[in-house]
């Protein structure tokens, strides 16, 4: 589309420049959940945006006075500015919006409440092989049922496709499909969000290469929870949806799954937000076991958990 040939009145359309591009929406959508001063340069991570071009949109919003700087030089942060007349409204905006996606992914979750066959996994996979109204889903289950699992799959999601005016299409996948990917395979499992059950670490991996040690798990593992004891204070919400996603997977788990989630769910009913971060940052044996099933990564998607990972390891 070509820009207007005749400019609005930037007094009565400001939105027009606030949000006047996608880059100017994800800059906002990163500065809109913190009250905090946020680094440039981890602005543009979460973004993901390159770095000139968020110094540009931050020094626009600035001039507009939504966006006020803080400190200098390479310590210089920023933050929404809170007297700004629009600011509540445009934090409001970024809560719906969130609320909105969590909204559909409990509409698609609840189609698998009473899963009526034996599925490892059932999972969203990468926006960047949707089309507009059409969202890619995959299931992980046994090679002898698979055909039959992707049916039944697709028989449980017409409520939810009713429901949420979305076209769902199903592929199917066995634990073996892990080691041969194809190209296309691996470009939709690369932001997947899982909706039901458990995805072993080889897809977990999703890149067909060897098993990772036992000490290279455990470190990243340490690395997310680093991570995610950093995010809670900033979105304190994750903690109600984490245990919203155990009461759901406690009907299906297993044995030994099921302790875990039971551990998990005692911890974040019985514990302060500042006991939390300080279990996720735990240097013991329990720590390090109940990290490799945090709960808190289910209900985050690929692309928050790389971004998280990304952050830890800087």
């Amino acid at each position: 589309m070509r820009p207007p040939s005749q400019r609005q009145d930037p007094l009565r359309t400001p939105l027009n420049d606030i949000l006047g591009s996608e880059g100017n929406v994800r800059v906002l959508r990163v500065l809109a959940f913190t009250q905090e001063p946020m680094g440039r340069a981890t602005t543009a991570r979460r973004a993901e945006l390159n770095a000139s071009g968020v110094r540009r949109i931050l020094d626009r919003l600035a001039e507009l006075g939504l966006v006020e700087a803080l400190g200098s030089g390479r310590n210089r942060s920023v933050r929404i500015r809170n007297r700004h007349p629009l600011a509540a409204a445009i934090r409001a905006l970024f809560v719906e919006e969130r609320r909105t996606y969590e909204r559909f992914l409990d509409a698609v979750r609840r189609a698998f409440d009473r899963p009526r066959f034996p599925a490892r996994a059932v999972w969203i996979e990468s926006p960047e092989a949707r089309a507009p109204g059409t969202v890619h889903m995959g299931v992980l289950g046994p090679p002898d049922a698979i055909e039959r699992a992707v049916d039944i799959v697709q028989n449980q999601l017409r409520s939810a496709e009713q429901e949420l005016a979305t076209q769902f299409v199903v592929h199917g996948y066995t634990n073996a499909d892990a080691l041969a990917l194809s190209d296309e395979e691996a470009e939709r499992l690369n932001d997947l969000t899982l909706v039901y059950g458990w995805l072993p670490q080889e897809w977990l991996q999703r890149s067909g290469g060897p098993v990772l040690s036992h000490r290279f798990l455990d470190e990243r593992a340490r690395q997310l929870a680093m991570a995610i004891a950093d995010l809670v204070p900033n979105d304190p919400s994750i903690i109600d949806r984490a245990r919203h996603w155990i009461e759901r997977q406690l009907e299906a788990a297993d044995r030994r799954h099921a302790r875990d989630l039971e551990e998990w769910d005692r911890l974040l009913s019985q514990l302060s937000l500042q006991q939390i971060q300080a279990f996720l940052r735990e240097d013991s044996e329990r720590a390090d076991r109940l990290r490799q099933s945090m709960p808190f990564v289910e209900v985050l998607s690929g692309a928050e958990r790389k971004q998280l990972l990304e952050e830890a390891s800087q």
